[in-house]
């Protein structure tokens, strides 16, 4: 109950904010942003779909499955649909994508488990990398910030962002001392932990897989480069309404935007992101009307579009596949 509450309150102070704003002055914010670089920001986003897609792709191919890159692509392009209707932990996301790799590949629901935690793993490790950074960068430079103004805020973000890293390093640089652990431990009693022991078995012989191939590497650059095209987008747009933005402030709000759209509150994070990025803005000097749509249309291309895009391939990938049955 406590967290509907919360939702309709967050959704009241951002419905009767945008109300505050003039309309023809959200619409002259609007027509600032020119359509050669609205169509750089999607180009982009499409490219970083692809590398992503990419990495799923690698991941599935070293682990042994038979996958081809079009066929991951559809997976997930299933994924980000589902995405989009689950809260920001995008747990729908990843289920979805565990279902239809087993399906697709035909190995065990553990090993397609694994497959997901793997590219979670390169994906929030290199994301956990930044966001250190981001987060220290704004309670050293903003004076008072809504999200680090108590001691005991901050303490409990980087206790948090300190126990993941430990985790992550474990897993991924003794991966064999932890199967030996395991291995040697008492077998639990119930099903349920009987299956998340043999999951989480699994998913460290995969990445001693990918340590022995020396692909971790690669795939951790791989999640590293896709982050940073984040707020490299974020910075082209807010160069049209601030003259000189920090390059730093930027990378840092991007982030913590994104730490705030991760909280399992809003389908797909809508609404942690846009309020975040927009008064992270307005503390460094932009109007409220030229945060918004900066914020807006970030979101529109790094989410809506996404889904559009997700929604074109699906019926393509299907028509295609119906046309080369009947052939």
């Amino acid at each position: 109950m406590k967290r509907y509450i919360l939702i309709a309150i967050l959704l009241f102070l951002m419905i009767f904010a945008i109300l505050q704003i003039d309309r023809d002055t959200i619409i002259n914010s609007f027509s600032q942003v020119p359509i050669g670089l609205t169509l750089a920001l999607l180009f982009f986003q499409v490219f970083v779909q692809l590398l992503l897609n990419y990495q799923w792709f690698k991941i599935a191919r070293i682990s042994s499955n038979d996958i081809s890159f079009w066929d991951m692509f559809y997976i997930n392009s299933q994924g980000a649909i589902i995405e989009t209707i689950t809260p920001g932990a995008k747990i729908g996301g990843e289920l979805t994508r565990t279902i239809k790799i087993k399906k697709a590949t035909s190995c065990a629901t553990k090993e397609a488990a694994a497959i997901v935690a793997l590219q979670k793993i390169f994906s929030m490790g290199a994301f956990l990398i930044i966001l250190i950074f981001a987060v220290t960068y704004l309670i050293l430079n903003v004076d008072e910030s809504f999200l680090f103004f108590s001691v005991y805020a901050q303490l409990s973000i980087y206790g948090i962002i300190f126990l993941c890293v430990v985790f992550l390093c474990a897993i991924i640089f003794a991966p064999s001392k932890l199967i030996l652990y395991v291995e040697n431990t008492r077998e639990p009693r119930f099903l349920w932990l009987k299956k998340i022991r043999g999951f989480f078995l699994v998913l460290l012989c995969y990445i001693m897989d990918v340590r022995q191939n020396k692909n971790w590497v690669q795939l951790g650059a791989i999640s590293l480069a896709i982050w940073l095209f984040y707020p490299l987008r974020m910075y082209m747009l807010v160069m049209l309404f601030y003259p000189e933005p920090q390059v730093l402030y930027i990378i840092a709000i991007t982030f913590v935007a994104y730490m705030v759209a991760m909280l399992p509150i809003f389908p797909g994070g809508l609404g942690g992101f846009e309020g975040t990025m927009s008064a992270l803005l307005v503390v460094k000097g932009l109007t409220l009307s030229d945060a918004v749509v900066v914020s807006l249309l970030f979101r529109f291309v790094t989410f809506w579009f996404v889904m559009a895009l997700s929604l074109v391939f699906i019926i393509f990938y299907r028509g295609y596949k119906v046309s080369t049955r009947r052939t």
